[in-house]
């Protein structure tokens, strides 16, 4: 079964369109937004963001239809570790999207690919920056069928919430194109899964809906930036039809009670929906 497949059939079973980010800082790391030290007592580092990871699984499960683990705040973890954090995913009806970032020659990204589908991930995020798209898909389509029996999705930067995007995404050309509109006809000319859209402010309605249309209505569009960054999540929904994954990270995961705070998320989404 295609990534896109698996999304559409969650999304009309669990009616949501949330997906939480899994961002476990190390105490050490920074001064606020890390996991509790009570993890930290018990396990040693890899095995405290694991079952970090695990308990907001267990917590958000109900109001979300993915997680989203960052490559950079797991960095460490072994293959079973990666595992047992996507099986348990599978186990409580959640895609996992690994954002990866993903770009390289065509044996690096080969090697990536079979160790990332051994993991048992859904999709990846991947950087199209360096160009390798199209044989990335082929790839991830064909490697993830053959180890696990469906496609590893590939979810493309197009437009990202960072605010140097505005830079390099949007105020950028490739010819008279906007670069994030040439990285969204490669998107769909290259049968990608999809794309990676910020709600922040420099990403406007109008940037979103010339992205769907170029992709077309059946592409996820992957959205981060709302919550901590401040996004606009009316915003995407208002101009971004059905198939939105809209990514909340840490002020889910690093609240006094993230299932309530998934619930509340979930609740706003769907009342701008059905508005």
């Amino acid at each position: 079964m295609s990534f896109q497949r698996s999304f559409k059939k969650l999304r009309t079973e669990k009616k949501t369109v949330l997906c939480v980010g899994l961002d476990p800082a190390l105490p050490q790391q920074r001064k606020e937004a890390v996991i509790p030290s009570r993890y930290l007592k018990v396990h040693e580092e890899n095995e405290a963001r694991l079952n970090f990871c695990l308990d907001i699984i267990d917590a958000v499960s109900e109001s979300a239809i993915a997680v989203k683990p960052n490559q950079q705040y797991i960095f460490g973890f072994t293959k079973k570790q990666h595992q047992k954090l996507t099986g348990y995913s599978r186990k409580k009806d959640l895609l996992t999207v690994l954002d990866y970032k993903l770009n390289d020659i065509g044996d690096t990204v080969a090697s990536a690919i079979f160790h990332l589908s051994e993991a048992g991930y859904d999709a990846i995020t991947f950087n199209p920056l360096p160009g390798n798209l199209e044989e990335t898909v082929k790839l991830a389509h064909r490697y993830g069928t053959m180890i696990r029996g469906r496609d590893l999705g590939i979810i493309v930067l197009t437009l990202m919430s960072n605010p140097e995007a505005e830079i390099f995404m949007k105020n950028a050309k490739v010819g008279k194109r906007a670069l994030y509109n040439s990285i969204a006809r490669q998107v769909r000319d290259f049968n990608a899964d999809g794309c990676v859209v910020g709600a922040t402010g420099h990403v406007s309605e109008v940037d979103i809906k010339t992205i769907r249309g170029i992709v077309g209505t059946e592409k996820v569009l992957l959205i981060p930036g709302v919550g901590t960054q401040k996004g606009d999540a009316r915003k995407v929904l208002n101009v971004a039809g059905e198939n939105v994954l809209i990514n909340v990270g840490r002020d889910i995961i690093y609240s006094k009670n993230p299932k309530s705070k998934a619930q509340g998320y979930n609740k706003l989404f769907l009342s701008v929906s059905h508005g």
